[in-house]
């Protein structure tokens, strides 16, 4: 259930690309406009939201903190498919942003709750794997449908607000919480407060590291997936179904890149090889999408960056390994922070500059390269971070006893 929400949130986060051209026309919205709606409205509150989500989680445990995303997000959704101004679609993005939060959280609590301990990359990944699920439907398979004209945007949105009115009623009748009992034993802990927690996570350069590589990578997967990667596409004269194929076919590299390299990392007992191979994957990917214009080399490039994006799965396991349990869902919804905010700043930032860099037009593809050369940085980056910062754990706690068995 958790991983069927994590799919829905995804795909109500990565669809509106899919439908730029007819939102920006219905509301009358310029290309940065539409880069805030779609990106910074929604990831901004859903950054700020994911450390107070895990330590709601932590309070008021798996149910609740689930059933009260998905009913945010159900109603958001009616809400943005009825909005004809750009305030009001902006509001209720940033609903959908808020509820959204806790979706990813409540996935991974799942894990830690109630999964093997051994395989626990290797669960993140396959839980990925399904939540991935939402975005490969939102770009090449939703954008058939919108050529065909079965469907618009509107019409969309109020059958995915019905989805998640579902989705929410579900939920209440499945998810349990974890009572931690073991045998006749209730385990008990005192409740830390709030500020203590957050000074203890934050104060950890470790944490930061693992963070930062978490969003070098990731980055450049979700910028071209919700804002310009179609448009940069068509101007290389790819058509504008195959260029939402090829999104699709990126997010088919992360979904299967997810447990691929969490089976790696927990195979090899290690976290940094497998955190190395996805950085380069990224690099490698994300050059060819800029400079490429084979539409096979493109395809293939699209493959590697999801490969290369879904190396952020693995440092989840090794950002869990930093913190004893008290502190687990806070110091998970610092990745995530980190992830979604360098998004929400960045995108409506590149927008900005490829719209300065056109004057009263339309960006070329020089212009495109010239400013897409700052998503190379990013990943490039991600090399170093791996390379010199990160510590390698061998899949065992920092900050734990290991307990071994003879």
């Amino acid at each position: 259930m958790c991983a069927l929400f994590f799919l829905y949130e995804f795909l109500l986060r990565t669809v509106i690309g899919t439908f730029q051209h007819p939102i920006m026309y219905d509301l009358n919205l310029s290309a940065i406009e539409f880069s805030m709606l779609s990106s910074t409205f929604y990831l901004l509150i859903y950054a700020i939201m994911q450390v107070p989500v895990g330590l709601i989680v932590d309070r008021f445990g798996l149910k609740k903190s689930l059933f009260v995303g998905a009913f945010i997000c159900a109603s958001a959704s009616i809400g943005f498919a009825y909005a004809n101004t750009y305030i009001y679609a902006a509001l209720f993005r940033f609903l959908t942003g808020f509820g959204s939060a806790f979706g990813f959280i409540c996935l991974l609590v799942a894990v830690y709750d109630w999964l093997p301990q051994k395989n626990r990359a290797l669960l993140i990944g396959i839980s990925q794997f399904i939540g991935t699920m939402g975005p490969m439907i939102a770009a090449g398979p939703f954008e058939a449908l919108a050529k065909s004209g079965d469907i618009d945007w509107r019409l969309l949105f109020t059958y995915l607000g019905i989805i998640g009115f579902v989705l929410s009623a579900a939920i209440l009748s499945v998810v349990q919480n974890n009572k931690e009992k073991s045998g006749r034993y209730i385990v008990l802990k005192r409740p830390e407060g709030i500020l203590k927690t957050i000074r203890h996570i934050f104060s950890k350069k470790q944490a930061w590291y693992i963070a930062l590589f978490s969003a070098l990578v990731y980055f450049s997967l979700e910028y071209l997936s919700e804002n310009e990667g179609k448009s940069f596409l068509i101007l290389k004269g790819i058509s504008s179904l195959d260029a939402s194929f090829m999104i699709t076919i990126s997010w088919l590299g992360y979904a299967l890149g997810c447990p691929f390299l969490g089976w790696l990392s927990d195979f090899t007992q290690k976290r940094k090889p497998a955190l190395l191979i996805a950085a380069l994957a990224c690099s490698f990917g994300i050059t060819g999408i800029v400079y490429a214009d084979q539409i096979n080399m493109l395809r293939a490039s699209f493959l590697l960056l999801g490969l290369g994006a879904s190396g952020q799965s693995v440092s989840f396991a090794l950002m869990s390994e930093q913190f004893k349990k008290p502190y687990l869902a806070a110091s998970l919804s610092l990745n995530n922070m980190a992830i979604t905010t360098l998004t929400a700043i960045n995108a409506p930032v590149i927008s900005w500059a490829l719209t300065n860099s056109a004057g009263s037009g339309s960006p070329t593809l020089i212009e495109y390269r010239f400013i897409f050369n700052g998503l190379i940085g990013f990943v490039c980056l991600s090399v170093i971070v791996t390379l010199y910062f990160l510590k390698e754990t061998y899949c065992k706690s920092v900050s734990d006893f290991t307990y071994l068995s003879r």
